[in-house]
C-alpha cells in the first residue's frame, strides 16, 4: 500500500506545477528531487514546502521523480545535464560524479547547524563517505569540503523465504548466520527459483567473491578469523578489475545465469512476499529485506560468510541545479530527527543519524528482550513502539526472527568484519565491465 501511495504522490508532485511540461513558472520557485524508487516517506515529501516557508519565508514547489538504477541516474546527470536540484547517489556513483566534476559542495553550516556533521552522523559512516569522496576523485579533494549527505546505509547479502527453502522434512534449509554464496551461484537446491540483482557493480562484486573464495578462505582460516589480511584481500577482491579477474567474474556470472529465475531491479522483493513467489531467494540489499519484511515475516536475511559489501546512499547537489538554496535546505530537512526517523522506518534501512539509530535500536532490542521472556525497563514514551515490535516479532514463525532482524539493521561486529567497501572503477575498467554485463545478459 505504501508503495502505491508513494507512486501516486510522485505523480501529483510532478504535475502540480506546469513548469514540468511548459516551463511557464519561475524555476527558482521549484525544487526537483531525483531519488531511488520506494525510498522516502510520502509524509516527509508532503511536509517540505510548509517547512521551507517557515525556515526561509519563501515558497517552493517540490517535484519528485524516481529512477531504477544508479546508472540510469548517472546518465541523466552526466550525459543529459538534467537540472535536478537534489539527487540520491550510491557509494561508487558518488565517487564517479565527484571525479567528473558533477557536484556542488554541501553547505554544512546550513545542513547540520551548530551540531556539525560529527554531531549528527555516525562516525563509521563519515569515514565511509570520506573514502568514497576521496576515491579516484578530484586531486584537490579535502574532507574540509563535503559533497554529500548520508541518507541510509546497509549491506548486501542473501534474502530468502524461510518457509519455502526447506529440506525433505520441511525444516529450514538455510541458516542466516552461516549462509554462503554457493547457494546462489552454483548448482544445488531450488534452481530457477533464484533472483540476482540487476546491477553491474553488485553482480560483479558478489561474483568476484565467489571467484576468489579459496584465497579468501585461506586468509581467514576457513572463514573463522576475519583478520587484517583477510580484510585487505576482500577489499581488493571487491574492486579488482584486472583482465584476469574480469574473466573469472564473467565465467562465474555466466555459470550462475542458468540457475536464475530472473535479474531484478526492484520487483523481486514484491514477488517474494506473495503466497506463491516465483523466486525463493536471491541477492538483495538489506534495505530491500527490511522493506519486504514489513509484509512477510517469512523472509530472512544474512550476510554470507565469505564476505560482502557495506553501502552508503547519500544525497548530493548536481552542478546543473537551478535552485541551489532550496537544495541545501532540503538536505537540512532530511537531517531533522523527525524526517530521518520517518524515512528510516519507511525504507526499512539503517539510518546514519546518530539519535535515530540509537533510539531505533533501543526500541527493537527492548521488544526482542520482551519476546525472549526478559523484563526490561523502558520509558513510557517508547512503549507504543516497543509494543509494535513485540507484536511484529511474535508474529513470525521463526523463533529467532527478531534477532535476525536487529542484526540486519544493526550489523554485529562479526558481520562488519567480513564486509568491505565497493568503490568506483576507472573509466576504462567501467567500459569493460559494461561490455561484460551485456555479454552475460546475452548469453
Amino acid at each position: 500500500m505504501k508503495r502505491f501511495l508513494l507512486i501516486l504522490l510522485s505523480v501529483i508532485l510532478c504535475v502540480s506545477s506546469c513548469t514540468l511540461f511548459t516551463g511557464c513558472a519561475d524555476r527558482s520557485k521549484i525544487l526537483k528531487v531525483y531519488n531511488l524508487g520506494e525510498y522516502m516517506d510520502e509524509s516527509v515529501l508532503e511536509g517540505f514546502e510548509d517547512w521551507y516557508y517557515e525556515e526561509t519565508g519563501e515558497s517552493v514547489t517540490l517535484q519528485y521523480k524516481t529512477y531504477i538504477t544508479n546508472e540510469d541516474m548517472y546518465t541523466e546527470i552526466y550525459k543529459k545535464h538534467a537540472d535536478y536540484d537534489v539527487v540520491c547517489s550510491s557509494d561508487y556513483i558518488l565517487s564517479r560524479m565527484l571525479r567528473n566534476d558533477l557536484l556542488l559542495p554541501i553547505d554544512r553550516e546550513i545542513v547540520y547547524g551548530e551540531e556539525g556533521e560529527s554531531g549528527v552522523m555516525e562516525e563509521n559512516i563519515i569515514r565511509s563517505v570520506n573514502d568514497y569522496e576521496n576515491w579516484n576523485s578530484r586531486p584537490d579533494y579535502t574532507d574540509a569540503v563535503r559533497y554529500s549527505v548520508p541518507y541510509m546505509w546497509g549491506t548486501f547479502g542473501i534474502m530468502y523465504r524461510r518457509d519455502l527453502v526447506v529440506d525433505e522434512q520441511g525444516e529450514p534449509l538455510f541458516d542466516w548466520k552461516n549462509l554462503t554464496w554457493d547457494c546462489l551461484f552454483k548448482s544445488g537446491v531450488y534452481e530457477n527459483r533464484r533472483y540476482m540483482k540487476n546491477s553491474i557493480r553488485d553482480a560483479f562484486s558478489s561474483a568476484s567473491i565467489v571467484a576468489n573464495t579459496q584465497a579468501l578462505s585461506d586468509a581467514s582460516n576457513g572463514f573463522t578469523d576475519y583478520n587484517d589480511q583477510y580484510k585487505a584481500l576482500l577489499q581488493s577482491v571487491l574492486n579488482d578489475t584486472s583482465s584476469e579477474n574480469m574473466r573469472r567474474v564473467e565465467d562465474t556470472l555466466k555459470h550462475q545465469k542458468q540457475f536464475l529465475f530472473a535479474y531484478e531491479s526492484d520487483d523481486g522483493k514484491d514477488d517474494m512476499i506473495t503466497s506463491e513467489p516465483s523466486g525463493y531467494y536471491g541477492l538483495f540489499w538489506s534495505c530491500d529485506a527490511g522493506y519486504a519484511m514489513e509484509d512477510s515475516t517469512d523472509l530472512y536475511y544474512g550476510v554470507p560468510v565469505e564476505g560482502a559489501n557495506v553501502w552508503v546512499d547519500s544525497f548530493v547537489i548536481p552542478k546543473f541545479t537551478q535552485n541551489e538554496k532550496a537544495a541545501q535546505y532540503f538536505l537540512k530537512y532530511l537531517c531533522q530527527y523527525d524526517q530521518a526517523y520517518l524515512n528510516r522506518d519507511y525504507a526499512g534501512c539503517s539510518s546514519p543519524h546518530i539519535e535515530v539509530a540509537n533510539d531505533t535500536k533501543e526500541i527493537m532490542q527492548t521488544a526482542w528482550d520482551v519476546v525472549c521472556g526478559l523484563e526490561p525497563e523502558y520509558d513510557e514514551e517508547i512503549a507504543e513502539d516497543v509494543e509494535y515490535y513485540v507484536e511484529f516479532f511474535e508474529g513470525a514463525e521463526g523463533k529467532d526472527f527478531g534477532e535476525m532482524f536487529i542484526d540486519m539493521l544493526f550489523p554485529s561486529q562479526s558481520v562488519l568484519d567480513r564486509c568491505a567497501v565497493m568503490k568506483d572503477s576507472d573509466k576504462d575498467a567501467s567500459i569493460e565491465m559494461a561490455k561484460m554485463w551485456i555479454r552475460i545478459k546475452a548469453s
